[in-house]
């Protein structure tokens, strides 16, 4: 998209005003508009350990990401382990534990471009619990705050 300004510059001599007119042209990039769709699934491989999976996919490249898991421990889960599928090391993860929850990170690496040609992509939280247990997955959470490579933002959110 081109952008046509004009410029008026006026100019105050002595008995006369000189009157400048200048066409100035700019360009402006447009973003184009941001789609992204997630599931969510929970697997049970063993009576005492749960994967959180969320999948996802967009349609534009990212020069920004942060994904939060929240898994509550409520039947004294503890870290296994969690996973990505994001292309050319472009993300880290880790994770931290406090005595109610386990926080899962996910967040790209300043400088690297997760593009939209590596999605569809997940990420999945890896927890062990007190064994014969039935876990309730309902009060656990994720968040994803996205932006795009041309400075759009988005904030996905959702439950377990």
């Amino acid at each position: 998209m081109t952008a046509l300004s004009l410029l008026l510059t006026i100019q105050r001599r002595p008995f006369v005003d000189i009157i400048l007119l200048e066409a100035q042209s700019t360009t402006a990039t447009a973003c184009p508009y941001i789609v992204c769709s997630t599931i969510t699934f929970v697997l049970n491989p063993s009576p005492n350990y749960q994967v959180e999976q969320l999948n996802f996919t967009c349609s534009q490249s990212f020069s920004n990401m942060s994904i939060i898991q929240i898994v509550q421990r409520t039947l004294n889960e503890t870290y296994a382990q969690q996973y990505q599928t994001f292309w050319n090391y472009s993300t880290n993860m880790t994770y931290s534990q406090t005595p109610t929850q386990l926080i899962y990170y996910w967040y790209s690496i300043p400088g690297m471009i997760i593009v939209k040609e590596s999605f569809p992509n997940f990420i999945n939280a890896q927890v062990y619990y007190t064994p014969g247990s039935v876990r309730n997955t309902s009060n656990d959470t994720w968040d994803i705050w996205l932006q795009s490579t041309c400075g759009q933002e988005l904030y996905l959110h959702g439950t377990y």
